[in-house]
Formats: structure tokens, sequence, C-alpha cells
């Protein structure tokens, strides 16, 4: 009897000794695998760190020219804007960032859709600026496709300019289908040669690190001459987004505002135009056409954003952007008003249209816009705009223009 207690105590001790030694080894494994984990996570951001793409406040453009035209001679100019973003977010698609799932159709799908936007493109050639947000140059979401260079060969008489608002070695989000490399931007394509083009960088108060794989946002300005001695500046920006962005969007009306205010002082014509993430001013009052579903507590710009002489230009019925969360289903998928022009007391604006794509090719839709400089049109502001303009030159602190990056596309 005591011979079978005897080897009962053993087995179970031997049995727990076994049970310890898987414990521990599975326990060894767990701190090798948080270790490699933890060790990956911190090169990570210390790659991230090195490679952040810091851009100066201000930074002069290159533009590409083959327009042939150096002077505007002419009153009456045409616009067109449009978020094409990146040719991936069809109608078909969701978004990770906006509570979807995705982050790129699959290789067929693109290619559809940047055949779309390419021909859309051709057929309005006759347009003098067309200016587009979301434009690839080197991404893994968009198939390292270079955009900027296909839409070039669509507009093949127009001088065209790039600035990057995103450039991310990596950005590892979301876990098990990471965006990774992306290089993206801001595009002008003009039917007349720019005497320049300026970048001008929007403020970032986003945390570290968070502020590693967020985009840069900023506008571009372009200065054309006109026949009687003044300049028409164009302005193309793409301002921030989601719900967390708030302040930023103050931040970037700010700053923008001072350059309106003080270009127009200055008796040049304005106009700006492009995705704003904001709504209209009076964009509560707006009935949609049929078919459309109106989206509810969306962020609207300031109604003293702009002097009462200032122009909203925008399509009154028919949405240009629709929620991401889902795939659209047209009369279900909420729809708002974001992309729309800005044009000074001087401009007339004769015809604007948001044209319906029903969101096949992009989250956004095309906006048109057609003016007429009015140069018998007193340019110039009261004193008080004066006061007003010469404070926010004194708050806005720029550093000197330095030459502008040259990105390498990344190899597949």
């Amino acid at each position: 009897m005591d011979n079978e207690k005897n080897v009962l105590f053993l087995y179970k001790k031997m049995k727990s000794t076994a049970v310890i030694k898987v414990l521990r080894k599975a326990l060894r494994y767990a701190i090798i695998a948080i270790t490699v984990l933890v060790t990956a996570f911190i090169a990570l951001l210390i790659y991230l760190q090195q490679t952040d793409y810091q851009p100066a406040p201000s930074e002069k453009i290159i533009v590409k020219n083959t327009a042939k035209k150096t002077k505007i001679e002419k009153q009456d100019l045409t616009l067109l804007i449009w978020n094409i973003g990146y040719c991936g977010l069809d109608k078909k698609m969701d978004f990770f960032y906006d509570g979807g799932t995705q982050v790129r159709p699959d290789a067929i799908s693109f290619q559809k859709n940047l055949n779309g936007v390419f021909q859309f493109l051709s057929e309005n050639d006759s347009v003098d600026f067309i200016m587009l947000q979301e434009v690839d140059t080197a991404a893994r979401r968009s198939y390292y496709a270079n955009q900027l260079s296909v839409f070039s060969q669509a507009l093949l008489n127009y001088s065209f300019s790039f600035a990057t608002n995103y450039n991310v070695k990596y950005v590892p989000v979301p876990l098990f289908k990471p965006m990774g490399y992306v290089v993206s931007g801001i595009t002008t394509f003009s039917r007349f040669a720019p005497t320049s083009c300026v970048r001008y960088a929007y403020p970032v108060n986003y945390s570290w690190p968070m502020k590693l794989l967020m985009l840069d946002r900023c506008f571009m300005l372009q200065r054309y001459q006109l026949s009687n001695g003044k300049e028409l500046v164009l302005i193309n920006l793409h301002n921030s987004a989601f719900e967390n962005a708030d302040m930023l969007r103050q931040y970037e009306l700010w700053m923008l505002r001072g350059f309106l205010l003080t270009e127009y002082a200055n008796g040049n014509y304005v106009i700006v135009g492009g995705d704003w993430n904001q709504n209209p001013p009076s964009y509560e009052k707006l009935i949609f056409n049929s078919g459309y579903v109106k989206k509810q507590g969306t962020p609207m710009i300031p109604k003293d954003f702009v002097p009462n002489n200032w122009q909203y230009a925008f399509d009154k019925k028919t949405p240009t952007n629709r929620d991401v969360n889902t795939a659209y289903q047209r009369g279900i998928t909420p729809t708002t008003i974001y992309d729309f022009f800005i044009t000074s007391p001087n401009i007339v604006v004769d015809r604007v249209k948001a044209i319906n794509c029903n969101f096949e090719f992009s989250d956004h839709q095309p906006v048109y816009i057609h003016v007429r400089l009015d140069q018998s049109a007193l340019s110039g502001c009261s004193e008080d705009c004066l006061q007003e303009i010469s404070l926010l030159k004194d708050s806005i602190k720029m550093q000197k223009d330095k030459a502008p990056k040259k990105w390498v596309k990344k190899k597949k």
C-alpha cells in the first residue's frame, strides 16, 4: 500500500514538474514575442521620426511648364476642382479611417478608377484651371502609380505643379493590412504659365507619435499675370478632416484668411478652391436633389470668415462628398458639400455646377465654375480691414523660401 502511495506521489510530482516546465517554456516564448514586438515598434517609431516629412512654412514649387500663354488676356475663366481620392475610393469602397475596413480596392478596380479620372480630364481639357486633391505619386494604396504623370498626359498643353501634403514611409494601420508607404498631394493644371508657385504649410497640432502618421496639410498659391497689370491669385487647398481636427480647421482658416484679404487689398483677383472638409455657411438651408441624403451635423465655415462682399460658389442642390464608412448607396448614404470656391469681390461668378458622377471613381464629385474678372470693380478694403491684415501679418512668421525636396519613387 505504501508503495502504491509512493508511486502515485512520484507520478503527481512528475506531472506537476512537466506542467511547470510547459508553463515556463510558454512564458519564455511569450516574453520573447513581446520583446520582439516592443523592439519592432520602437524601431518603427525611430525610423518614422528620422524620415518624418518636415516642410518649411513656405517653399517654392517647381512648375512643369508646357502652357504657351504667359499672360491672361481674357476676362472669362473656367475652373474645376476635384478630390480624386487617390483613385481608390470608388462607390464600392469604404475606408478604415472613417469607420470602414478597407484601404484600397483590388488592382482591377483601381485601374478602372484611374482610367475613369483620366477620361474625365481628357474630356474637360478646355477648362482653364484644374485643381486636384489626393493625387498619389508613389503609394502602396494606389499600386505605386504616378498619377501626376498619368494625368499630365491627359492635359498636354497645361502647366502643372504639385505640393506634397502626405509623405510617410510606412503607415502601420490598419494592423493586418497596413496602408504602408504613401506620397500624395495637391496639383494644379493650368492653360497659363504662372509667374510663381509657393507651398504654404498649415500648422500641425497632432501629438507625438500620431503626427508622424498624419498629413502635413498645406495650400498651394499660384500667381498669374493679367493684362491690366494686376495678378490672379489662385489657391488650391485640402484642409483637415476627421472629427478630432476641429482646432486644426480653425487654425487653417485663420491663416488662410490673412492671405486672401492681403491679396485683395493689393488689388489682385483671388480664387480659392478645393476640399475644405467643411460646409459653406448657408449649408443648413440647402435642399439637395432627389436621390441624395443630406448629412447633418458637419462642421461649417464661420459666416464672418470673409467679408460679405466675397462670394461662396457652390452647387446648392448637388452634394460633392459622401460618407465612406460603407459602400455608396444612392438614397441611403449621407452626402454633403465640402468642395467649393471662394472668390474676391472683383470677380463675378456666372455659373457653378457640381458634376454628378454618382461617386463612380471617387468619394468626391467635381465642381465646375465660370467666372468673369470685373476690371471696373474697386479693389481694396476698409481701414479696419487693413489693420486686421497687419495684425495677421505680424502673427504669421514665415521662414525664408527653400528649394523643394525631390521624392524618389519607391520600387515595387
